[in-house]
């Protein structure tokens, strides 16, 4: 009798066996993640809760971050060697997803449950005898239009255990409550899950005293995020201690049943360590009007030429990209003319003093005033730009630079500057052969950005107008269209600098629009509106635009901002929230 029969049957049934096994692998790998299948909406959480919290772990300095897994497929172990990593039930997500994921990129790693005898390391939230693996950093964050930021841990921790006054509810997202526990301890009935992000951010926004602790990673600019106890996780290196902040929980590595010498250290080389990594978030500053002219040239040319940035210039300078809206030529041999009807501006080039005190990485030339000393003064000022280093954008010797997008990268973000002004006059405007400021044109602004996107030329797009003047908070009705327009052809950001008093905001289809900013560098200390500024800031997060603060600043001695004080800084932000428009 043939033996080609039997051995024909005998593979069959070990194929079948192996599909078996790979899809039992497949759904308990799903266990491991937060469902995001079940309904949007709220669940209750007291019920899910182990009898005894785990405890609280000590935040220590973060390991570096891993580097991506191969692209090949490799082993990290010795030739003829496997490792099988063990994930306990509750992980956070990227972390067990990585895990998981290895298999397909590194020969002999596989994920198995924590209870295998198999396991080579086993990654669960113990902290006894174990090695950091693992920082999950949380924020915490409400609603955009709350006025008051800072907060203490100890008010956290009291309303996650049900108590205190200054908050109804705590929205978390579903799967994130074991990291949770680690932090604060067993919940109160106060504490709500929600399926998705973005079922969260609509929960917070419907109501003013809800506390939402979400991932960090999975931040959205819809919501603002609180300081705890003087960190906010959404501040670079230069503003943000990670070992001073409390919102983290920690998962540790173990030794597992079949470990040998080098398994915990070849799985933490493998796998990501945080889901906050510093090298891939940036920190960018954008400003309102700059016009060193007239009483605040006066006043640099007599108190030094970096007066106006003495108070704001170092937090300018903190950020990782810092812009400045500068509506005037630097001009060799400008004269200082403090008559307030003078409206054709100067500056002297020593004021460049003045940018450098405040960062300035890039600048945006959308103004009106670029060719007021004439074409070759503009040249001129542009070559001073260039000489210092700093590139420009909005503007330039021609019509095609001018439309230029400016294109930055910093820790792996990819960001497009791009700007023009709609204001006019047609003489500030760049022609195909003379300097100026970008005329506006919906059409080729909306195409540029639409390439931008298309061709994956940068991941966040920030486009600037200066628009047509107005002294309103509340954005003219032309301005909103033109602003909206800019965000359906893919801006992620966009901010209008021609505002001489702060004006409202938007977010549309989740992207942020910044009417205006007021004044930062300028002399406007005849109305009460006009001094009132905003500087915002930016965090960009592994290509993604994901949280914005807002700094209200009050003008002094006609040209230097100053911080506002509680007092006017939530007059300021309660003023520009209710010319806002709000999804």
């Amino acid at each position: 009798m043939s033996l080609e029969p039997i051995l024909h049957k005998l593979a069959m049934l070990a194929g079948a066996a192996m599909v078996m096994g790979g899809l039992a692998l497949g759904a308990w790998t799903l266990t491991l993640l937060p469902s995001l299948s079940a309904p949007a909406g709220e669940t209750a959480v007291a019920a899910a809760i182990p009898a005894s919290p785990l405890p609280a772990a000590p935040v220590s300095p973060l390991p570096a971050a891993a580097a991506a897994p191969a692209a090949v497929l490799e082993s990290p172990l010795e030739t003829g060697t496997e490792m099988a990593i063990g994930l306990a039930g509750g992980l956070p997500a990227p972390l067990a997803a990585a895990a998981n994921d290895l298999r397909l990129t590194h020969v002999g790693v596989t994920a198995v449950p924590a209870a295998s005898p198999q396991a080579s390391v086993i990654l669960n939230w113990d902290e006894t005898g174990g090695e950091v693996a693992y920082r999950q950093f949380f924020a915490a964050a409400t609603r955009f239009d709350t006025i008051d930021l800072s907060l203490r841990m100890r008010s956290i921790q009291q309303a996650w255990a049900g108590g205190g006054r200054a908050f109804r509810s705590v929205a978390i997202l579903d799967g994130t409550l074991p990291a949770l526990q680690q932090i604060l301890g067993e919940p109160g009935p106060a504490v709500t899950t929600y399926a998705t992000t973005e079922a969260l951010i609509d929960g917070v926004w419907g109501d003013t005293r809800i506390l939402a602790l979400v991932p960090f990673d999975l931040l959205s600019p819809r919501l603002a995020v609180y300081t705890v106890d003087g960190q906010t996780p959404v501040e670079n290196a230069a503003k943000f201690n990670p070992t001073a902040y409390p919102l983290v929980a920690t998962v540790y590595a173990h030794p597992g049943p079949a470990a040998t010498g080098q398994s915990v250290a070849a799985a933490l080389d493998l796998l990501p360590r945080a889901n906050r990594d510093s090298s891939r978030l940036t920190v960018v500053a954008m400003t309102g009007v700059t016009a060193m002219v007239r009483l605040t040239a006066e006043q640099m040319d007599r108190q030094g030429y970096d007066w106006p940035a003495q108070i704001v210039g170092p937090e300018l300078a903190a950020a990782d990209i810092t812009a400045i809206s500068n509506e005037v030529p630097f001009v060799p041999g400008c004269e200082t003319n403090t008559d307030r009807d003078n409206l054709v501006f100067c500056s002297k080039p020593e004021y460049m003093a003045t940018l450098e005190a405040s960062g300035a990485d890039i600048v945006g030339l959308t103004g009106n005033h670029q060719n007021d000393y004439g074409l070759e003064n503009a040249l001129t000022s542009l070559a001073i730009y260039a000489e210092a280093g700093l590139p420009v954008y909005g503007g330039g010797v021609d019509r095609d630079s001018a439309f230029a997008p400016l294109y930055v990268e910093h820790n792996g973000n990819r960001l497009a500057f791009l700007g023009a002004n709609s204001y006019g006059p047609p003489s500030a405007w760049a022609t195909d052969s003379s300097p100026g400021s970008a005329p506006f044109d919906l059409a080729i602004m909306s195409a540029t950005i639409r390439a931008i996107k298309e061709q994956h030329d940068a991941d966040v797009v920030l486009a600037e107008l200066q628009y047509q003047e107005s002294y309103d908070v509340q954005p003219l009705v032309d301005q909103q269209l033109d602003f909206s327009a800019l965000v359906r052809a893919g801006a992620d950001i966009v901010t209008g600098v021609q505002s001489h008093v702060p004006q409202g905001l938007e977010f549309l289809d989740d992207k942020l629009i910044l009417y205006g900013l007021g004044n930062l560098y300028f002399d406007q200390m005849w109305d009460e509106a006009t001094r009132e500024g905003l500087i915002v800031k930016h965090t960009i997060y592994a290509g993604r635009h994901i949280s914005t603060q807002l700094m209200p600043t009050l003008l002094q001695e006609y040209g230097q901002p100053h911080w506002a004080g509680p007092e006017r800084r939530a007059a300021i932000l309660a003023k520009v929230f209710g010319a806002s428009t709000w999804q």
